[in-house]
């Protein structure tokens, strides 16, 4: 019994996080500004009556200029449009036409007059609509693909991450597909088996974050983190303090987004142990904390929407992935990514 359970703490000594920066997309990143709208098109002249018995030309009216704030172009204005003056007598003064704003404001122009003058009204301009930008986005509402390098993305993290680095290598895989990675690029993983968000060594989670940004390169972070906190000191609550303090050193450096994946419920034998009861009390307060964070911002994963019904996901162990695991984790977090403007 003693040889089973120590063999099962051995396996899970493993876990490390898997941390990569975020932040809105900037400029330099995947930041896309949008196209100023374009002016709208003057009004066209009011035509007047007749000389002699209809009103002289009104004058043209003028259009307003279209403004429009980032996206896509602003539509132009449509000309203005002015009737005849009804001919009846002597030749009438010219009609002034109305003028055409950006905003589709009616212009009015009186006709000529005679001795029976008909009004002649000026159309509406055209309105002049701009297109929003988001930030991180081009007006289209896609992010900028190619703007990131390897070395500015982080994976930090214990043995769900390091113990086969497949997670890492199939998002670096979907990356370069992309066209958001180059082909010869890698991100910096220096996810370590058996260690711990509040540990104190130099593998430690936080330790691996600032060796990652020692260049000051990181914008973002993908991480895990808390496993080995439960596993081996049954302590999630020291987890989320070494969380709390290590957020804040990232948007100090810099880091504008990160994504964090918590882990699936384990399996077997730690199914109904310490381990899934105090990774259950974590979960809840670490997503709030990593909701909560706007520099960076975080975005939070819940594994156990995707694991659960797939115990081939996991190795024998109960909480490891396979590779099929590591696969299917893999492609969920860079589809996050994607959605979120990630390192694209």
């Amino acid at each position: 019994m003693t040889t089973t359970i120590n063999r099962i703490g051995t396996n899970f000594c493993f876990l490390g996080v898997f941390l990569a920066g975020v932040s809105a997309c900037s400029a330099t990143d995947d930041a896309g500004a949008g196209a100023a709208g374009s002016p709208a098109t003057a009004g066209a002249k009011a035509s007047g009556g007749a000389p002699g018995s209809a009103g002289s030309p009104a004058v043209p009216a003028s259009g307003g200029a279209g403004s429009g704030s980032g996206g896509l172009p602003g539509s132009s204005g449509s000309p203005a449009l002015g009737q005849a003056g009804t001919p009846s007598g002597a030749a009438g003064a010219p009609g002034a036409a109305g003028a055409g704003t950006s905003g589709g404001g009616a212009g009015s122009g009186s006709g000529g007059t005679s001795s029976t003058a008909g009004a002649g009204t000026g159309g509406k301009g055209g309105t002049s609509t701009g297109g929003t930008s988001a930030g991180g986005t081009t007006g289209t509402g896609t992010c900028t693909k190619g703007q990131t390098k390897g070395n500015q993305v982080a994976v930090i993290g214990e043995s769900f991450i390091a113990l086969s680095h497949g997670i890492t290598q199939e998002i670096e895989k979907q990356a370069k597909a992309n066209g958001s990675l180059g082909a010869n690029e890698k991100y910096v993983d220096n996810s370590v088996s058996g260690t711990l968000l509040s540990g104190n060594d130099m593998n430690a989670i936080p330790k691996q974050y600032a060796r990652a940004a020692q260049g000051g390169m990181i914008k973002y972070v993908l991480m895990d983190g808390g496993g080995n906190d439960c596993l081996q000191a049954n302590n999630g609550d020291a987890a989320l303090t070494a969380a709390k303090a290590l957020f804040p050193t990232m948007a100090k450096d810099g880091v504008e987004k990160v994504v964090y994946f918590f882990y699936p419920d384990p399996l077997g034998s730690l199914a109904s142990g310490t381990l899934k009861t105090c990774l259950d009390a974590l979960r809840p307060k670490m997503k709030e904390l990593c909701d909560g964070l706007t520099a960076p911002k975080c975005y939070w994963m819940d594994l156990r929407t995707l694991w659960n019904g797939h115990n081939d996901y996991a190795m024998t162990d109960g909480i490891h992935p396979t590779a099929a695991g590591s696969v299917a984790t893999g492609d969920a977090i860079w589809e996050t990514m994607k959605k979120n403007c990630v390192a694209q």
